[in-house]
């Protein structure tokens, strides 16, 4: 009996209990309340720059009161903390010449929630710094969000789940590049990284295990993408013959160490 129960926990150890369903459509996410400092200005910076490719953004000021706020799916909120404009001195390269300068810093945190349910499912702290004789410009520029920020906030958050029901390419018994039957219409975007995973049954219960990885290496039309599988090739082309039901689960984009 020892034995058993603690094959069973191995088991569960080594697999995730998922109840989610296929992503059938394009996630929608609202920006809504932002405190702080110059929290106006970076809710429409906000607004301006979450990935379009990705997910249907909307102004949550606009929708909360209508029937469109039972469509969205997750709302952003942010927090701006202490703005910092500091004077400093530089040098002209060609003449030596002395002039004052302004280094300019904002730190923020962003939470993504589910709409439903207010569970908070991504959080980004991060800060921009910004130089500029102007001092005004040197603030100003500095009330922005960047394009990989809000890209991985929303990659976070926002998870993809489709299934594999094609292997494109195989070579050595490893799997090389696979079709799945969906593409920009719900979300799926060039840069876009995902965990391969494997469906499995225990006690009743629906699992899934990660065995390999893969990205977009090319989205074909609006309903089909080709990706490239990066990792666990072998294990992904035995699960897939022996009939097992693959998924593609989206996540950020990893970190290279060198």
């Amino acid at each position: 009996m020892k034995k058993l129960i603690m094959f069973l926990c191995c088991v569960i150890f080594g697999l995730q209990v998922c109840h989610a369903q296929y992503t059938t459509e394009k996630y929608t996410v609202a920006v809504a309340d932002f405190t702080g400092n110059y929290a106006d200005e970076m809710f429409n910076a906000c607004l301006a720059t979450m990935p379009i490719c990705r997910v249907t953004v909307v102004n949550w000021n606009d929708v909360a009161e209508t029937d469109l706020a039972d469509n969205v799916d997750f709302i952003v909120t942010g927090n701006i903390g202490e703005i910092t404009s500091e004077p400093k001195t530089g040098k002209q390269i060609l003449t030596g010449t002395e002039y004052t300068y302004y280094s300019c810093k904002v730190n923020f945190t962003l939470v993504m929630t589910d709409a439903k349910t207010g569970t908070v499912v991504a959080t980004r702290t991060s800060y921009y710094t910004n130089t500029d004789q102007d001092p005004d410009k040197a603030v100003s520029d500095c009330l922005k969000f960047s394009d990989q920020d809000l890209r991985r906030l929303v990659d976070n958050g926002c998870i993809i789940k489709v299934p594999i029901p094609t292997l494109q390419e195989v070579k050595k018994n490893k799997a090389q590049t696979a079709i799945v039957d969906a593409g920009p219409n719900i979300g799926i975007c060039e840069g876009l990284y995902f965990d391969i995973q494997v469906e499995s049954e225990l006690s009743g219960r629906t699992f899934y295990k990660t065995i390999g990885a893969a990205k977009v290496k090319e989205v074909l039309s609006d309903e089909l993408t080709l990706c490239e599988i990066t990792k666990g090739g072998k294990d992904v082309m035995t699960y897939f013959n022996e009939g097992s039901t693959l998924i593609l689960k989206s996540k950020e984009e990893p970190l290279i160490h060198f």
